[in-house]
């Protein structure tokens, strides 16, 4: 049977116990094991990450089968991080198990560009990207380009987020390796629910006007624009509220002129996203920005930026979907403002959205992980 690694490249800030599947504190790499092994039994599963916090090594098994480890790791400067027990204990499990796949999450980091070089075409391997690139940043973009080409060469599949993204990493993801395969939403888990109910289990006012923000509080995000946009918003309407849901570095800064939920479960979140009258997400940058799906398939308009999935989504009509500039807090209040007056008017096509879904995602991964597999063994 194949053994599938999925490796995070980075610390979460939490040891063991607290990832249990659908904890809301989840790694990308937990939760794209969770969908597979939700649907699958055809391979085994293993979540592995470092963290900065930890003094030892953490292994553990979830109620879905899936073994997770944490391994220490030391932070460097810039933001690099690395931990060589992980390295190591790879190493040896590579040696005693002969069916092997390393599926790296993160695509631009000095853990991601180790592994593929120390275990590259010994092993297939895939790595997924899921944060934005920094190529809009032109110094030494060459230089840094032919640097990455260079460390992720041996890697055998790239999954990108959306054409857009595979075009704007051509120079550094060979195009017969990329794959797209954005990360997915689980429709069974995000759909329509009565709003008044909604905002009963949440202690929300039925007549209030909610807008929510689901995501990292990291500078990227934009949350300082949207933040001194409810401060304006709140003198035009009395009743308005802002709800932020997530953590991050600007948590202290987030928790300005806004309601801070924190971070919340996995299966919460849909209640949130019914409970609001608009789910708004205005970052800079996103690679693809999975919460506006899952507010759309809530029924919940979005309003956000012209990055990630905006674009695709925008073409194929799915509605309730509106743009705003970045980095503009007063165009946020008018198009808010204007959403918030029409929010009973705009329809949503839901089924537009089951393409993400996650029986389709994990299909497509079980899929290639079967032609990666087939190649070596």
């Amino acid at each position: 049977m194949l053994r599938v690694i999925q490796v995070l490249h980075h610390s979460i800030g939490h040891t063991y116990p607290k990832a249990e599947p659908e904890s809301g504190a989840e790694g990308w790499h937990e939760l794209v094991a969770r969908e597979i092994a939700k649907r699958s039994s055809e391979i085994k599963l293993e979540c592995w990450r470092p963290e900065s916090s930890a003094d030892k090594v953490h292994v553990w098994s979830d109620s879905y089968g899936v073994i997770h480890s944490i391994y220490p790791s030391l932070r460097l400067r810039y933001g690099v991080e690395l931990s060589l027990p992980l390295m190591d204990a790879l190493r040896g499990k590579v040696r005693e198990d002969g069916r092997v796949l390393l599926h790296l999450h993160g695509l631009f980091n000095l853990n991601t560009y180790l592994l593929a070089l120390s275990f590259g075409r010994r092993v297939p391997i895939a790595a997924h990207s899921h944060e934005p690139s920094d190529s809009a940043d032109q110094r030494f973009l060459g230089i840094r380009n032919s640097l990455r080409r260079f460390a992720l060469r041996k890697v055998d599949r790239f999954f990108l987020s959306s054409e857009a993204e595979a075009r704007e990493l051509s120079d550094i993801c060979d195009v017969n390796k990329t794959r797209i395969a954005p990360m997915p939403v689980e429709m069974r888990v995000f759909h329509k629910m009565d709003k008044r109910k909604a905002r009963m289990k949440l202690g929300w006012k039925p007549e209030d006007r909610y807008v929510v923000y689901v995501g990292r509080f990291e500078e990227r995000k934009g949350l300082k624009y949207l933040i001194d946009a409810s401060r304006m918003l709140a003198s035009r309407f009395p009743n308005f509220h802002l709800v932020t849901v997530g953590s991050g570095p600007l948590a202290n800064e987030a928790a300005k002129n806004t309601t801070l939920v924190g971070q919340v479960r996995y299966g919460e979140l849909p209640t949130y996203y019914n409970a609001a009258d608009i789910c708004v997400l205005p970052s800079h940058r996103e690679s693809w920005g999975r919460v506006v799906l899952e507010s759309l398939a809530c029924q919940t308009p979005v309003i956000a930026t012209w990055t990630g999935c905006v674009p695709t989504l925008m073409k194929e009509g799915v509605g309730g979907l509106f743009t705003v500039p970045m980095r503009d807090s007063t165009a946020l209040v008018d198009r808010i403002a204007q959403v918030l007056h029409e929010s009973r008017r705009i329809r949503i096509k839901r089924g537009k959205l089951e393409k993400y879904g996650s029986d389709n995602f994990v299909k497509r991964m079980l899929d290639n992980y079967r032609e990666l597999a087939d190649r070596y063994y």
